[in-house]
């Protein structure tokens, strides 16, 4: 394999560093124990897609896509756990006698050489973030290495021309079989501790023609990850249906079901979701962390003034307290902040939610059962006759729902839930909708608070930025405003897998209930008269100044309050 150029030289040639620049750096950096382009990318100084793009182009090196090469687990025979582990590289595929290596620092000759002389092949190395690298050895060791390297893969017949065929060519007894061979077990175990480790909200797992794509929700965002091979594809789906209790027998229909593994200490609930395509059967898994703990109201991001409202609510003796916003906007975590705040052991707190998201002591907490009869409707029926002091619905999604929810309320309790709406005064209109009485509602409603969620900047990698003007205009941020304002973005590092943020935090539009809005409600005003009117009494702080306020405290960007508030 031929010599080439140290980074630093690179760098140097590239007009990036100067001599003088890259002398003090390597001074610098001789005292960790990083490798030269991971000190440049901690320290700032290169990012690393710049570092990236300038290797492929001065080195013609090619750089990964997941999708043009699915994990092969038979390559791990290679190259061992332990070497590639040590100097971060993955065997990627064969092609004759060429083996492809992930690397991200493909300027290490001596361990490119060795591989070569290890495998007796000829090596080409593919150009790998940190962050890929470290995902693919994750994926390809973290299942494998306890078998010595070595591992015998599935023999599944399929027809490879039509996936509706090659599902009806496999006897369900022999799936249900290779769903507990070793290999498909520690597959699909890898797979859930890579979701519960990287804090994935969801993981989806979908077939394609002739690979199958695996990708994590993380903070919101759908991350894709190396991919399983599609040889084994049947057996994991069968492995989690097994789990779920779902019958492996039927592919053509959608089913659900939900299980609780425990990794890393963690207690996860995990529900499951399928649906059939024309590649085969699509797989959505929920992760709840039921050993997580509960958020407070401090915790959120509620500014003093909106927390503020919310404590002095939650004093009143009876009366609804609604949280609002889209699916996945943390609704239920405010909920349980506030029943935190409240929680007292002079209090009966009962709760009925599908599923229970988090288990929280001296609190009595009901699943949802349908399939038994027990809706949220009946179950709040039922719980009324527990002298609750607070109930907590999970979800308020019909006019039953809605009138029992009412009468309890108006009977000298306090019922919290959540609703779908858009904004703070939007619960109003949609109650009308669901035919309760307009003075009913003004009567038992004493907050209502929407929401969103915002990816926070990664404090590992953020930087100082400026908007554009025409931008911050156009989001309400005036130029006085910007002038004192604290804008701030993330460049991007293995903390954050690139993405510059790291965790969310809540934007909120708290509603308070007082004798003015009371009368435009029995009035039939509209939701946006009401929002202006509060808005211009200085009673209401909309999500979107909430969230212009989290960008100019460098919270989050601008970008992602656009996002959040004005999609």
């Amino acid at each position: 394999m031929k010599t080439r150029k140290r980074l630093g030289e690179v760098l140097v040639n590239q007009g990036i560093l100067s001599e003088e620049m890259l002398a003090k750096v390597l001074s610098e950096q001789r005292k960790t124990n990083l490798k030269f382009g991971q000190y440049l990318i901690r320290q700032g100084i290169v990012k690393e897609k710049q570092i990236l793009d300038l290797l492929s182009d001065q080195l013609n090196i090619k750089k990964y896509q997941v999708n043009e090469y699915p994990l092969d687990f038979d390559l791990i025979r290679y190259i061992p756990f332990d070497f590639a582990q040590k100097n971060q590289v993955a065997p990627l595929r064969i092609k004759g006698n060429l083996l492809e290596v992930g690397t991200a620092d493909p300027l290490e000759i001596k361990v490119l050489d060795h591989i070569e002389k290890l495998t007796n092949m000829e090596v080409e190395p593919v150009l790998c973030s940190e962050m890929e690298i470290n995902q693919l050895i994750s994926s390809m060791y973290g299942v494998q290495s306890d078998l010595g390297g070595i591992m015998e893969g599935l023999e599944i017949e399929t027809k490879t021309e039509d996936d509706t065929e090659l599902q009806e060519s496999l006897q369900i007894t022999s799936l249900q079989d290779q769903a507990g061979e070793a290999l498909v077990v520690r597959l699909t175990n890898s797979i859930f501790a890579q979701a519960v480790r990287s804090k994935a909200s969801d993981i989806h797992i979908s077939p394609r023609h002739n690979t199958v794509q695996l990708r994590y929700r993380i903070d919101g965002k759908l991350i894709e990850m190396p991919s399983p091979p599609k040889s084994v594809f049947l057996s994991v789906i069968a492995r989690i249906k097994i789990l779920a209790n779902m019958d492996i027998t039927v592919s053509r229909v959608p089913q659900d079901g939900r299980f609780t593994m425990k990794t890393e200490n963690k207690e996860i609930n995990v529900r499951v979701s399928s649906l059939p395509t024309i590649h085969g059967e699509n797989l959505v898994l929920r992760l709840l962390d039921m050993s997580a703990g509960i958020y407070t109201l401090d915790s959120l991001g509620m500014d003093a003034q909106d927390m503020a409202k919310i404590e002095s609510m939650c004093q009143k003796p009876y009366g609804m307290i609604l949280s609002t916003g889209p699916t996945g906007s943390g609704k239920s975590t405010s909920l349980y902040a506030i029943l935190n705040a409240i929680n007292k052991p002079d209090i009966n707190i009962i709760t009925l939610e599908d599923p229970v998201e988090y288990r929280v002591n001296d609190i009595r907490q009901v699943q949802l059962n349908t399939k038994a009869g027990m809706t949220f409707a009946s179950g709040l029926r039922s719980i009324l006759r527990q002298d609750p002091d607070v109930i907590m619905v999970g979800e308020i999604r019909d006019a039953e729902t809605a009138s029992v929810a009412v009468q309890a309320a108006q009977t000298g309790h306090r019922l919290l839930s959540t609703v779908h709406t858009n904004d703070s005064a939007g619960v109003i209109t949609r109650f009308i909708d669901m035919g309760i009485e307009p003075f009913l509602i003004a009567s038992v409603l004493i907050v209502s608070f929407a929401q969103r969620l915002v990816r926070t900047v990664c404090p590992y990698c953020r930087e100082s930025y400026r908007p554009s003007d025409k931008a911050l205009a156009d989001f309400g941020i005036t130029s006085r405003e910007a002038e004192n304002a604290n804008f701030q973005r993330g460049k991007g590092c293995t903390q954050c897998n690139n993405t510059g943020y790291k965790g969310r935090t809540g934007v909120f539009e708290v509603l308070a209930i007082d004798e003015a809005i009371q009368d435009m409600i029995v009035n039939q005003r509209s939701s946006p008269e009401i929002t202006r009117a509060a808005v211009a009494a200085g009673k209401l702080k909309t999500l979107q100044k909430d969230a212009a306020n989290k960008v100019m405290k460098g919270i989050t960007t601008l970008e992602e309050a656009v996002a959040a508030v004005m999609s």
